[in-house]
């Protein structure tokens, strides 16, 4: 195992921290978590690129994680999963034209975060 960096942006503690704990015992490499968009696009700017990001769509701060994920998608190509409990068919819309590499629904259960993230960084067949 190689340890891949994920970066968390999340503005839920307890969700952030479950899916830490999950990820490291995995074997990943998490940074701390980003709780907005901003915070997100701070922590690209000024910390080695991650291998993938966790993005969680209602988030603190004025950008959405839809919206955070298409600046972030300009100006570096990483691997991206949409963690979130909106499922409208609009936030649908909105998530495609980012073109994710995933989508998880909240509640998920480890198990299928797990087989994403490995999809996404090239880990196993999920």
């Amino acid at each position: 195992m190689s340890g891949e960096t994920i970066l968390v942006v999340e503005d839920e503690g307890l969700i952030a921290l479950h899916m830490t704990e999950v990820l490291e015992k995995a074997g990943y490499r998490v940074t701390d978590p980003a709780y907005s968009g901003e915070m997100a696009l701070r922590a690209l700017e000024t910390s080695p690129v991650p291998d993938l990001i966790l993005m969680d769509i209602g988030l603190a701060g004025t950008l959405d994680g839809i919206e955070t994920a298409r600046q972030i998608r300009k100006r570096f190509s990483i691997p991206l999963i949409f963690v979130t409990a909106y499922t409208s068919e609009r936030m649908l819309e909105r998530i495609r034209e980012v073109a994710p590499d995933g989508v998880l629904n909240k509640p998920f259960v480890d198990e299928e975060l797990l087989a994403l993230v490995g999809k996404a960084v090239g880990r196993g067949s999920a």
